[in-house]
């Protein structure tokens, strides 16, 4: 038995295999962000493509999507929320972080991904990354970044 990408303790085979096949449609817009992050591990290109809603397909290289499929050690998935996505629904948003190694460095893809319905099937429709910090956030009574010798809520943080 192949465990599953999206979820190791299912079986491939009952789980994301038949939305991949073409068998079954994910009735879920968090179902849909499984198999699509299955699809990426397996190097199911097509599938990600056909459920990427038809308006954004154009933007979609799918060289560059097999390229990170299969440079990639994908190390699973975290689902942290959803809004709406039901079966009743006709919108909803997942939210994620998909762990991966490239290059010999772990890293984690964040995203908040939108997801409609069109004539009862779910695609995905847009995401937005999570914006990682890099540098130390400024504290309000810290020097102010712009190197004004004020505090920060004195000059650049008064608002």
């Amino acid at each position: 038995m192949s465990a599953c990408p999206c979820t190791p303790e299912n079986a491939y085979a009952q789980c994301c295999q038949p939305f991949h096949l073409g068998d079954q449609q994910p009735e879920t817009a968090e179902k849909l962000m499984r198999a699509r992050y299955s699809a990426y591990v397996k190097g199911e290109v097509d599938f990600i493509l056909n459920t990427t809603h038809p308006a954004k397909r154009p933007l979609v290289d799918p060289e560059s999507v097999q390229a990170w499929s299969d440079e990639s050690e994908w190390l699973g998935l975290d689902i942290e929320g959803t809004e709406e996505g039901g079966p009743g629904d006709e919108r909803g948003t997942v939210t994620f972080k998909a762990h991966y190694r490239l290059e010999e460095t772990e890293r984690s893809h964040h995203e908040r991904s939108i997801f409609s319905k069109i004539d009862d099937v779910w695609f995905y429709e847009d995401g937005s990354s999570a914006q990682l910090r890099r540098e130390a956030k400024v504290g309000r009574n810290d020097p102010c970044p712009c190197e004004s010798g004020k505090k920060y809520k004195k000059c650049c943080g008064a608002a």
